[in-house]
């Protein structure tokens, strides 16, 4: 079973960690669940025009992540990328996520 409790704050800003690999379970529209290992952000850098990279602060990225709600994510196993809903997350590293809103 699961291992205690963690907040989706914590969740959102330990995925955010450069280089981070981590095991996720999720809900998938369909509502079934899937369960990924060896899971890290999305490495693919977001393409701008030429001439508008500005950079980002962290803030500005969560926030953003956070209007869209959803993760780009990256499989290690598979080396696919995939997409989950961040209000469908269950589980981080074994410990079951808590939706504080």
């Amino acid at each position: 079973m699961y291992q205690g409790t963690i907040s989706l704050k914590t969740v959102l800003h330990e995925i955010q960690e450069p280089g981070t690999l981590f095991s996720i379970k999720f809900r998938k529209l369909d509502g079934g669940i899937s369960e990924k290992h060896q899971v890290k952000k999305n490495p693919t850098k977001v393409k701008t025009p030429a001439g508008t990279e500005d950079k980002k602060d962290l803030s500005t990225v969560r926030r953003n992540m956070t209007k869209a709600g959803a993760l780009l994510l990256y499989d290690e196993r598979t080396k696919e990328r995939f997409e989950c809903k961040i209000e469908l997350l269950v589980a981080y590293n074994g410990y079951r996520i808590f939706h504080n809103y």
